[in-house]
């Protein structure tokens, strides 16, 4: 089994605690860490080439906001989710994630269309590939090219702390063919974007919120407590 570090570069420049905490949020959205997967402070620390001590302030703030947990000794880990935790996070971005689709349409530029198309292929190759992680890597940029978009810095943040608790779960669409099914939504909410049908885009993103959700529900995701 490959190593979640195995890909990740060295801390050099910027403040070192900011800049490890933005390191592992990135290790998180990027799909470096699985549900079961467990890291240490050293390994991290050794990974960042930095001291254990930013390290250990990230790990602190990313347990405070959910995204990390304790699972055994020194090890940390994504949190189980339940059901009802999970059901909760999905109904808070069935509200917010199609608000900020609104405002980046109302923005859309021609290199925000040509980005987009991008996106779209770099996804329908990680689904001919089966590539797990390169997947959720290019569902992550996807979605955030479109939020970033809205220009709204608070919007973004609290969406991005939301991903941060569900984008690991996502690794479980792969073992139930749910790609294909995502980037056909994927390819609609595009699809209003360039045709300026906000409805039409908003549509088929709660149609992908739902969808996934309900794959990872079928996968028995919110029986753990």
């Amino acid at each position: 089994m490959h190593s979640a570090l195995e890909t990740v570069k060295p801390v050099r420049h910027r403040s070192m605690h900011e800049e490890v905490y933005q390191r592992m949020c990135e290790l998180i959205l990027e799909g470096n860490l699985a549900p079961g997967e467990r890291l240490t402070v050293a390994s991290i620390a050794t990974a960042f080439d930095v001291s254990p001590m930013p390290v250990r302030e990230a790990i602190t703030r990313l347990t405070a906001s959910g995204a990390l947990t304790v699972v055994a000794g020194r090890s940390i880990g994504v949190p189980k989710l339940d059901r009802e935790m999970f059901t909760d996070l999905r109904n808070v971005r069935l509200e917010i994630e199609p608000l900020c689709l609104r405002w980046a349409i109302k923005n859309a530029t021609p290199e925000f269309y040509r980005d987009l198309e991008l996106r779209l292929e770099h996804m329908a190759e990680a689904e001919r590939d089966n590539a797990v992680k390169g997947f959720i890597h290019a569902n992550y940029n996807f979605h955030f090219s479109i939020y970033r978009q809205a220009g709204s810095p608070v919007l973004l943040e609290i969406i991005s702390n939301i991903w941060l608790r569900v984008n690991p779960y996502f690794h479980l669409l792969q073992k139930f063919g749910h790609y294909k099914i995502s980037n056909e939504q994927h390819r609609e909410i595009v699809a209003g974007i360039n045709s300026g049908n906000a409805d039409r885009a908003v549509t088929a993103l709660v149609d992908d919120i739902n969808s996934a959700y309900d794959t990872m529900i079928n996968a028995k995701l919110g029986t753990s407590t």
